[in-house]
């Protein structure tokens, strides 16, 4: 019979060791995602009260979905379907390259929101961009602080986090609040 080494899977504490980064990172998305959605909603207030209307561009929130999916059909866009392709598209992809060329970190996150503002812009106008450049900004802060252990990590926890504040803007869409 061999002796168990720290690492065996049927080591009585494995499982123990491997829940604590994961309830970690499960905690720091939903952090992330409240703040977030704070720093969005007060993008969106300063936004619309500095901006013109007619500025403002196409209406593109949540209630736009709300009235046009099924409620189930949204809960998967907004909850699975959009945080996993949005932080692949916005996050993973571009940081990744950006992290290739050897950028730094501030740049990167620059870069990274002018991008997902300009994705944002061409699909709901300047209101849309504009809080497009803060929460791109706060997604790939998320993405770049969770990299160091690797991709896996980031990419879950960024996702994660973008599911979380999703859902933060459902609630506030069905109470009225129009991000």
């Amino acid at each position: 019979m061999q002796p168990h080494r720290s690492h065996d899977v049927d080591s009585p504490d494995f499982f123990l060791k491997a829940r604590v980064p994961v309830l970690r990172n499960i905690l720091g998305a939903m952090g992330w995602a409240v703040l977030t959605c704070i720093i969005s909603f007060a993008i969106l207030a300063a936004a619309k009260a500095l901006l013109p209307p007619q500025y403002w561009g196409a209406h593109t929130g949540l209630a736009r979905f709300q009235r046009e999916m099924s409620l189930p059909l949204l809960l998967f866009w907004v909850l699975i379907y959009s945080p996993i392709l949005e932080t692949f598209l916005g996050q993973l992809l571009p940081l990744e390259i950006l992290r290739r060329f050897r950028v730094s970190e501030p740049v990167s996150i620059f870069i990274g929101s002018i991008l997902w503002g300009i994705v944002h812009y061409l699909s709901g106008g300047l209101l849309h961009a504009i809080v497009a450049l803060g929460s791109g900004a706060m997604f790939s802060l998320v993405y770049l602080r969770y990299r160091a252990p690797g991709v896996a990590p980031a990419y879950t926890t960024t996702a994660l986090a973008r599911a979380f504040n999703n859902c933060l803007l459902l609630i506030a869409v069905a109470y009225g609040i129009d991000a």
